[in-house]
Parts: C-alpha cells; sequence; structure tokens
C-alpha cells in the first residue's frame, strides 16, 4: 500500500470522524443557542476564513462575488436549506437519528441521476438500494418505539431530515453543472457567501451578549470542524479515488452510534443518551451498508458527467 494511498485514507478518515463528532456537539450546542443562530454561525465563520484565506493568496478569486453564477446562487439556497434542515432534525431527534436519516441524500441523488441525466443502476445498486430502504424501515421503526411519547415531535423531526436531504440533492445537481465552469474553490466560496445571507433571518443577534465564553468555543470548534472536515476531503481527493473516500465518509453514522454509547459508557456524555435496540443498530449497518453499495458501483459514466464532484455523497454536513 503505497504512501499516498494511506495518506488519503487517513484524511477521509478524519472526515468521516468531524462528522460524526459534529452530530454530537450540535446536540450540545442546542443546549444554549437556537437551530438557525448555530446553523448561520458555523456558515459565516466558513465564509469569512475561506475569503480571508483567498484575500491573501489570491485576491482574483473574491471577484466572483461581485456576480455570481445563477447556478451557483441556486446551489447556495438549496445548500442553506439542507444545513437548517439538518439541524432541525437534531434538535427535535437524535444526533443517531439525524445521521441515519440524511444518508437518503445519496440515494435521491442517485434516483436524480436516473431520472435527469439518463444513468443506470447496475443490479448489486438496485440491490443495496432495497437493503438501505430496509435499514430506513428498522431504524426508524425502532427509534419511534423508543419516543413513543414524543413520536409526533420525531416525525416532525424526521421530515425535516428528509426535505434536508432533498435539498442536498438539488444542491448537488446544481454543483454537477456549475461546477463545469468553475473552480470548485471558488465555488464554495459563493456557497458559503449565499448561505451566510440566506439565513440571516434566522440568526438571533442578541443571543450573542449571552453566550458564555465556553460556550463561544463549542460554537468556534464546530466552524473549526466544518473547514478541517472539507479540507480534509479535498486532501483525500487528491490522493486516492473518490469511491474509497465515499465508503470511508459513508460509515460516519455509525461512529457517531458507538461514540456516544462509548461516552455514556464512561460516564462522559454531555447530551442525553441516545438508546437504539438490536432492531436499529441493524437498520443502520443496513443503510450504511445499501447507501455503501449503490456509491462504491457507480457507472463510469457518472464520473465522465462532472469529474469535478467526485465526492458528492460525501458532502452532507
Amino acid at each position: 500500500m503505497s504512501n499516498q494511498f494511506t495518506t488519503g485514507l487517513a484524511f477521509a478518515s478524519i472526515t468521516a470522524l468531524c462528522w460524526a463528532v459534529l452530530a454530537i456537539v450540535l446536540k450540545f450546542a442546542l443546549t444554549f443557542a437556537d437551530s438557525g443562530s448555530i446553523v448561520w454561525l458555523r456558515m459565516f465563520l466558513a465564509f469569512a476564513v475561506m475569503a480571508a484565506f483567498f484575500g491573501l493568496k489570491n485576491p482574483k478569486s473574491l471577484r466572483v462575488l461581485v456576480r455570481p453564477p445563477v447556478l451557483a446562487l441556486l446551489a447556495g439556497l438549496f445548500l442553506s436549506f439542507n444545513y437548517f434542515g439538518y439541524m432541525k432534525g437534531v434538535e427535535m431527534t437524535t444526533a443517531s437519528n439525524t445521521q441515519i436519516m440524511i444518508q437518503l441524500g445519496p440515494l435521491l441523488l442517485a434516483i436524480s441521476g436516473i431520472l435527469y441525466f439518463k444513468e443506470s443502476l447496475q443490479k448489486t445498486q438496485l440491490i443495496g438500494l432495497a437493503i438501505a430502504s430496509i435499514g430506513f424501515f428498522l431504524f426508524y421503526w425502532d427509534q419511534i418505539l423508543l419516543s413513543w411519547q414524543h413520536h409526533h415531535h420525531y416525525v416532525v423531526g424526521n421530515l425535516w431530515v428528509i426535505t434536508a436531504a432533498l435539498a442536498w440533492a438539488a444542491f448537488a445537481i446544481f454543483q454537477k453543472l456549475q461546477t463545469k465552469k468553475m473552480s470548485p474553490q471558488e465555488f464554495n466560496l459563493v456557497l458559503y457567501a449565499v448561505s451566510s445571507v440566506s439565513l440571516l433571518p434566522v440568526m438571533k443577534f442578541n443571543l450573542i451578549s449571552h453566550i458564555s465564553f465556553p460556550h463561544w468555543l463549542v460554537l468556534i470548534f464546530l466552524g473549526i470542524n466544518t473547514i478541517i472536515a472539507y479540507g480534509s476531503l479535498g486532501e483525500a481527493l487528491k490522493r486516492i479515488p473518490a469511491t474509497y473516500v465515499s465508503l470511508v465518509i459513508t460509515l460516519n453514522p455509525l461512529l457517531t452510534i458507538f461514540l456516544i454509547h462509548i461516552l455514556y459508557h464512561y460516564n462522559l456524555l454531555f447530551i442525553t443518551f441516545e438508546p437504539v435496540s438490536w432492531k436499529g443498530l441493524l437498520g443502520a449497518i443496513f443503510v450504511v451498508g445499501g447507501v455503501a453499495t449503490v456509491i462504491a458501483l457507480r457507472p463510469k459514466s457518472v464520473s465522465q458527467i462532472d469529474p469535478k464532484l467526485k465526492a458528492e455523497p460525501a458532502k452532507l454536513n
């Protein structure tokens, strides 16, 4: 195994771990801030850091903000809703549940590829789709039984996650089309700028003066987590095929469940414990396995449509 391949796997693992931890810390952040403010602060920090970086390294790249492409603007709006819907899912259900249910995104993108880009699925991919569907049912059944007293809250939360997955699939389609005409870095800069503006209405600025220093550290951690995750993702894609990157990152929902149980075992859990029975765990494994199968066996024609969009199934957080 070459050093490049090993390093690439390491970077992909960092991304998966960042996103596994992210869901747990987001749940904790909800104890002192609202969903909208958390999402806005994440996106604004990402935009500020990226804009500062381009301002120092390549100021010409900032010109894209003056007249951004329409497709990039639309992609930014859908990504904004994806982030907000994901956050509402974490708020109204659990970190584990949201991590599993958001995996609908890659499946919806595969379906959109069939309908819009006229792609075809292999038989093994259809089996993966069926396995993932069974997994979603098992996990949903398990979680709604465990939270029956608040099942209405749980159902509404999952509706938020489903719409977030739909929004992400739409974002990915616009990304496919637009990144043929502009660099991925400039595209991301526009995304974060649009998100920072479009999410302004849900930001409660009076919250800023009431947040304690330790809580500010948590919010800063969330922003840094996002930057490290996407930075590691890019480094991984430079070194190893996108298939391997996607497969590693798809494991992040199972990592979230594992981390929660480890922290609970050692009495270190700083959020409410999220129980998962054997049905739920089996469902989670089915979801991850099914989605991984669909991603791993994607036809070569998919990458030919847009070679720059190699990690689309991974951009769910």
